[in-house]
């Protein structure tokens, strides 16, 4: 063989063996990512089986199952990238694995995500027996734009929730017409406001006032019952909710301790709210009036124990006439829908929405407008 020859020859095998190492570190990443996809398959199907079942089960017994239910939209967004990575690889099996989940999460996601064609047209809903119901937490604002901005609204009952009971003459300036449950008593409180007639008005069983009122209010000829309620917090501090938005637990050297106070400090407060919502359940239940609006800050997601212990014999109205993503609270990547709004079926649903334009709480208040079906007795 000549020189020039055997020069050929060695540089041929040397791009061969270059070509060789490339398609081997290749196929092993792809292997590797594989093995990961397998992992977060795995995971993901077991937080979707834990949302299927933690709204039946209390806290109590199972207190991370709470927790893992914040996460819900997360899971769902990630299981679709999963199911589009196999398709992508062709593997099929795999594929149809994670799909089965993914329409298991469909079942769920219906608490977060809806499609609706219904129209917001003002003039349809303005027949004498239709309301419209407003629920806000005000984080104890007390902003004349605040009031003016919900003056605007003109809701027919508007529920507040961390109302500061001093300042009854500010929020008078929402019209003449406007009686109000609040007495200038207490601290932070529920608090319902209507421009029709308050018959009579009561707390719930041993919730104190800042946790729930209730007020019969007449509505033409019909006498509907509105539970307005704040159940327990979070007890989540904005040092906490930095922790996670900034995604400093990737970072912290201390990450696993503070991710177990932060974790211990949901199920505690996720069991004391669960108390809460079976006493309310229970006055649901027992109500001498069947026309009830049940509405405010849950503080719970529509996965949750708490939110589906009060909801079991209501129709929500985020479910009936809402449309797209909603969520209810400034923070955590917009992710949690914890005020909620629900009714008896002596009322038909008209409108749901969130007033995003609002920006004076870590809430938004929830509006809708509900239509009395005097045929459902």
């Amino acid at each position: 063989m000549s020189r020039t020859n055997g020069n050929i020859y060695r540089d041929y095998r040397k791009g061969k063996q270059k070509k060789t190492r490339k398609s081997f570190s290749f196929t092993m990443l792809l292997f590797l990512v594989d093995i990961i996809m397998v992992v977060a398959l795995l995971l993901l199907a077991a937080a979707t089986i834990i949302c299927c079942i933690t709204p039946n089960i209390a806290p109590e017994r199972l207190g991370i199952f709470s927790v893992v239910v914040l996460g819900a939209p997360i899971i769902y967004i990630l299981q679709l990238i999963v199911l589009l990575y196999w398709a992508v690889r062709w593997k099929w099996s795999l594929a149809c694995v994670t799909l089965f989940f993914v329409v298991i999460s469909t079942l769920n996601i219906g608490g977060y995500y809806r499609m609706s064609f219904k129209q917001k047209a003002e003039g349809k809903y303005s027949s004498r027996n239709t309301i419209k119901v407003i629920s806000y937490n005000i984080a104890n604002s007390n902003t004349q734009s605040l009031i003016d901005t919900l003056a605007l609204h003109t809701p027919t009952i508007l529920c507040l929730q961390e109302y500061n009971p001093g300042e009854e003459e500010l929020w008078k300036r929402l019209g003449s017409k406007y009686t109000t449950t609040a007495n200038g008593k207490g601290d932070f409180s529920c608090e319902i406001f209507t421009n029709r007639r308050i018959l009579k008005q009561g707390l719930i069983d041993s919730l104190p006032r800042h946790n729930a009122i209730w007020a019969d209010i007449l509505v033409d000829k019909d006498t509907i019952r509105v539970v307005n309620i704040h159940l327990q917090s979070t007890s989540i501090t904005a040092q906490d909710i930095k922790f996670v938005e900034a995604h400093q637990y990737m970072t912290d050297s201390a990450r696993s301790s503070k991710i177990k106070v932060i974790s211990d400090k949901l199920i505690e407060n996720n069991i004391y709210r669960s108390n809460q919502a079976r006493k309310v359940r229970e006055f649901i239940y027992r109500s001498a009036q069947p026309k009830i609006i049940v509405c405010g800050d849950f503080n719970d997601v529509p996965l949750s124990f708490s939110y589906n212990a009060i909801a079991e014999p209501l129709n929500s109205a985020f479910v009936a006439a809402g449309s797209g993503y909603s969520h209810t609270f400034n923070g955590f990547f917009k992710l949690l829908q914890i005020d909620h709004l629900l009714a008896s079926d002596h009322f038909d649903i008209l409108t749901y929405e969130v007033d995003y334009t609002m920006g004076e709480s870590d809430h938004y208040p929830v509006i809708s407008r509900l239509k009395i079906n005097r045929e459902n007795k």
